[in-house]
């Protein structure tokens, strides 16, 4: 007989039981399937509701784990990484991470890590400050063919950042800015790496500065965007005769991009790039330079891009790669969204932000369980797909051209996946009961009469 319905969704990874002990690894798995089958605000207690476990155990390990448990949240991103590129990620192609930051608003003083901080999801109209805690966030930018046509996201590490002026902070651990944070977890991704493996790194303007470019490993390659200002240098040329005294390292001074883009003689190349699911039309010039005060000596490719439409405005991509063509720069740029997407579905539909933790350790751990809930969902539903299309539910008669199947689509089929073999081995019973006839409301006679005039 043809299976039809998909096992359910679980975490029986072998290799991530040498992250845990027995008894931690069994909370673990618990904790991350509940978060998955979680509705609703995902607080700590809510999970242990949904999955029983103060049934078993009492409810104080729980918490016991989170704040004081000997565990690596490092050693688990490892292994989810590993997971992630072997499943999803072909041999020999280059893998793509995406690396941002958001904030998980909250309220309380006592609050490890929390303070007042811009907030770049808050509307533009008000001064974009937020309460809460800031965390960094790396994940793999993957194109998954016959389930979606969008970028998924998939987070699998991050790290806490907290404002200066935050009146608890993390005991033990030096301030650090978001960018040197940001460069902690690329290197850490790199040293995951096997041989033959290469990594690419995409990332928004505030993390394309000096301390990443310059900090990187040699053969990571990042792919981002400049400001318009910026100061560029022509590449060095060697000289016939070498001169007396210290050689140059940049080369005469370049007009800043702003001035290029208003420049009438300068040529444009028209292009069709594949970006946030739809092909545009663009114009593009691209040359190397010297971006001297972020890049050093390194020479990079940048690409002025222009829309003859009008519905995108003038922006200044670089990458550290020479021999990268302008739409291959611009798509892996345009990949970058899909980590804004990412944050907000672990906000609303895994509730990254819900857990009213306080402690250190606990801060910094339950929202992993909202990043690595997300991966893994996407990693079961792609290893089940014929079996869990059909846990997919039909799309809204509104959304009569939907052919993607997106991540709450994903989210859905687990939950269901739970409770679909209870209702079909249950429903051949249902026929054996026997039928309840409730008491029917005695009609008053004359308003039926009335009625009926």
């Amino acid at each position: 007989m043809k299976k039809c319905i998909p096992d359910p969704f679980e975490i029986d990874d072998i290799s991530l039981n040498v992250c845990f002990s027995a008894p931690s690894y069994r909370i673990f798995t618990a904790l991350l399937v509940g978060w998955v089958l979680t509705v609703g605000t995902h607080t700590i207690s809510k999970v242990i509701l949904t999955m029983g476990l103060h049934e078993f155990r009492h409810f104080a390990t729980i918490y016991r784990f989170l704040g004081k448990g000997r565990w690596s949240a490092e050693s688990v991103s490892r292994r989810l990484f590993r997971m992630l590129v072997d499943t999803l990620i072909a041999a020999g192609v280059e893998i793509l991470a995406v690396i941002d930051d958001t904030l998980n608003k909250h309220c309380g003083k006592k609050i490890c890590g929390a303070g007042w901080q811009h907030d770049g999801s808050a509307s533009k109209l008000t001064k974009q400050k937020g309460y809460g805690v800031c965390f960094v966030i790396i994940g793999l930018a993957i194109r998954i063919p016959q389930i979606s046509d969008r970028v998924f996201c998939l987070p699998y590490a991050a790290r806490i950042w907290w404002p200066p002026k935050a009146k608890v902070k993390p005991q033990g651990l030096p301030y650090k800015t978001k960018p040197r944070i940001g460069l902690e977890l690329i290197n850490l991704t790199h040293s995951w790496l096997r041989e033959g493996e290469h990594l690419r790194v995409v990332a928004d303007l505030a993390y394309c500065c000096e301390t990443i470019l310059k900090g990187r490993p040699k053969d990571v390659h990042i792919t981002g965007r400049m400001r318009k200002d910026s100061a560029l240098f022509a590449p060095v040329q060697a000289p016939a005769v070498r001169p007396i005294g210290r050689p140059r390292k940049k080369g005469h001074r370049l007009p800043t991009p702003a001035a290029m883009f208003q420049d009438p003689d300068l040529k444009w190349s028209e292009i069709k790039a594949f970006c946030y699911g739809t092909e545009i039309r663009l114009m593009v010039h691209q040359f190397t330079a010297l971006w001297y005060h972020s890049a050093g000596i390194e020479q990079i490719t940048i690409v002025l891009c222009h829309d003859p439409s009008g519905h995108h405005a003038d922006i200044v991509f670089f990458d550290t790669d020479i021999q990268a063509t302008p739409r291959q720069i611009i798509e892996r740029y345009g990949a970058r969204w899909s980590i804004e997407v990412t944050n907000r579905e672990t906000k609303q539909l895994l509730g990254s932000a819900d857990p009213q933790c306080r402690s250190e350790n606990s801060v910094m751990r339950a929202p992993m369980f909202a990043y690595w809930s997300y991966s893994f969902v996407v990693l079961w539903f792609v290893r089940q797909y014929s079996t869990a299309m059909n846990l997919v539910a039909d799309p809204a008669p509104w959304y009569r051209k939907k052919k993607s199947i997106t991540f709450s689509d994903m989210l859905a089929a687990a939950r269901r996946s739970h409770f679909s073999p209870i209702i079909s081995s249950e429903a051949r019973e249902i026929n054996k009961l026997r039928k309840i006839n409730m008491p029917r409301y005695t009609r008053d006679l004359k308003r039926s009469g009335i009625a009926k005039l």
